[in-house]
């Protein structure tokens, strides 16, 4: 298992302020000035945002909203998120030069890429595909042979596959629909990839997703990490809503704090 080689660091809470903010249907690709958090990131974290904007006593929604760190640049950091609920409808309306408290990095990262050995093959379905754009780059940056696969229901949903291209590495696409790439599921590239010879998988995407990776990886014997969606409310353990099933006896861990990375064979995926 090679857990002990992910990063978690300090987190620091800093006003941050919004240098970019733009949305192509309900998808928003939102880029803060957050030097702190920018510093301290490394790929597979993530940062806890308030929705709405300013220094104002009043708080409501009373949650900050999660989001996968896309990519740092400089001083900022960069989120792409889907507008779901009330407050990421809230938070699509800050303006560009507007404040948001944010805290983070928060949670374990992906391993260092420079540990493992052979060509590293990032998969990414849906909003799981953002923090892999962090991951390739981190990878690339060290000479790390590396291949994405991303999948979607269809080319609306594969967010961040632009920015992810931007990296330079290769990307397989494939979408339920076939309206961008091949028609299929991330699991037929992966297989070819595993055949090969793959050296490691990291995943984040829908849970059924990751378990079917899960299954692919211990059949061939590769390592694999996956990082888990989960609603982090707090994003530090307190609230225990995040919780998921020890792969090897009773009990949880908590997506926030000892995650959200995982090796595979820590964590029960999908009601496996």
């Amino acid at each position: 298992m090679l857990k002990a080689s992910r990063s978690k660091g300090p987190w620091v809470q800093e006003w941050a302020t919004v240098v970019s903010h733009d949305g192509q249907g309900d998808v928003y690709k939102l880029v803060l000035r957050a030097p702190e958090v920018a510093r301290r990131a490394v790929a597979g974290q993530f940062v806890e945002v308030r929705c709405t904007a300013g220094r104002s006593l009043v708080v409501d929604p009373l949650l900050r909203r999660p989001f996968s760190i896309c990519y740092v640049s400089g001083d900022t950091v960069c989120v792409i998120y889907r507008v779901v609920g009330r407050g990421t409808a809230l938070l699509s309306s800050v303006g560009v030069g507007c404040e948001v408290d944010v805290m983070g990095p928060l949670g374990h990262s992906f391993p260092d890429p420079a540990v493992g050995t052979g060509r590293l093959v990032l998969v990414g379905g849906g909003l799981g595909i953002p923090p892999m754009v962090m991951a390739a780059s981190r990878a690339v940056s060290v000479g790390r042979s590396v291949v994405a696969v991303v999948g979607a229901r269809s080319a609306a949903y594969l967010a961040g596959l632009e920015e992810l291209r931007a990296t330079g590495v290769d990307v397989v696409v494939v979408t339920d629909d076939g309206s961008a790439g091949a028609r299929g599921v991330v699991t037929g590239p992966l297989a070819a990839a595993l055949a090969d010879g793959a050296g490691e998988v990291w995943a984040c995407g829908p849970e059924g997703m990751l378990q079917a990776v899960k299954e692919l990886c211990a059949g061939a014997g590769v390592p694999c990490f996956v990082s888990v969606e989960r609603h982090m409310a707090c994003g530090f353990g307190a609230c225990i809503g995040c919780t998921v099933p020890r792969a090897d006896g009773p009990g949880y861990l908590k997506a926030c704090q000892d995650g959200p990375v995982f090796a595979a064979e820590e964590v029960k995926l999908g009601g496996a």
